[in-house]
């Protein structure tokens, strides 16, 4: 029975799928974030760890005959590219050929479209509008990473609700870490304290920053003001992201993904009233990982 593994990794964690010809689900799991920022020897050997922590749990269900993958900060075709390829095919004994290594986009979208049908707008840890051209032709918009945009993503919505909060403690001590937001960040946080803010933050990666996001909408859920205009803000940075493709390609149908657009309604109502012209708007989750692994069932 030929199985293929599918590999989504984004800045939160790897999923991963096993699957047989029959594009039924083997066996799955999750693993630490992959990278495609591959700029030192410490992030490959990183990449290296986490690779070989999903062979082992793959190996305990069956071996693949092809790899497909998508990888976030990843180029295709770039020296990272060729890495990860080589990286997958020593940790899998697959022959190179049958290893197909993206960025994490490429396979989100033909999760949701065939070629050139429509726009992908994704907002995680981080954000980017993405269009693929029939002859396989990228456009892109943001993606750029959280040290010069992501707006939208959960790491920007994140970052907003700490530096609203934190200004307004420094404005009137006390009254920040009061509010609805303030209460919710300082929970997710474990304190009000600067050393607990900068431990948290500072000691960890985008990724865990990123998280934060959900005591956002958990203040939102309450009615919190400030959090739902630092949500609704979200919706209209993401709605940007598929205005500037819909300029350059025309309206198309637009999927608008990932767990920052989750977070709360606002978030997709907002982005929504913002798009134009007004096109369909596609919410529904796709499993990127299981699209992955049953195309890689059939690498010929």
């Amino acid at each position: 029975m030929a199985l293929g593994l599918g590999i989504d990794a984004g800045g939160t964690a790897t999923r991963w799928r096993l699957a047989d010809e029959k594009g039924e689900c083997i066996a799955q799991g999750a693993a630490d974030p992959l990278s495609g920022h591959l700029f030192s020897a410490a992030a490959e050997e990183r990449a290296r760890g986490v690779i070989a922590e999903i062979a082992k749990a793959v190996a305990l269900s069956g071996k693949p005959v092809g790899i497909v993958a998508g990888i976030t900060g990843l180029t295709r075709e770039t020296p990272a590219e060729i890495l990860v390829r080589d990286m997958l095919a020593d940790a899998f004994e697959v022959p190179g050929e049958k290893i197909f290594v993206a960025e994490d986009m490429w396979i989100a979208y033909l999760s949701y479209f065939a070629l050139g049908e429509g726009i992908l707008v994704y907002s995680g840890t981080g954000s980017i509008g993405y269009y693929l051209t029939e002859d396989k032709t990228v456009l892109r918009v943001g993606g750029r990473g959280n040290l010069i945009d992501d707006a939208g993503s959960g790491f920007w919505i994140a970052r907003e609700a700490l530096k609203t909060v934190l200004r307004e403690e420094e404005e009137s001590p006390g009254e920040g870490w009061a509010t609805p937001l303030g209460q919710a960040l300082a929970k997710a946080l474990g304190g009000t304290d600067w050393n607990a803010v900068r431990t948290y933050v500072y000691g960890g990666d985008r990724g865990k920053i990123g998280t934060l996001a959900r005591a956002v909408a958990e203040a939102g859920q309450l009615g919190d003001k400030v959090s739902l205009v630092i949500l609704r803000d979200a919706g209209e940075e993401l709605a940007r992201l598929a205005n500037s493709l819909i300029k350059r390609v025309g309206p198309r149908p637009v999927a608008l993904v990932g767990g920052g657009s989750r977070l709360h309604p606002i978030v997709a109502d907002t982005f929504r009233a913002k798009l134009s012209p007004p096109v369909e708007v596609v919410t529904n989750d796709v499993d990127a990982a299981m699209t992955a692994a049953r195309l890689a069932a059939t690498v010929e």
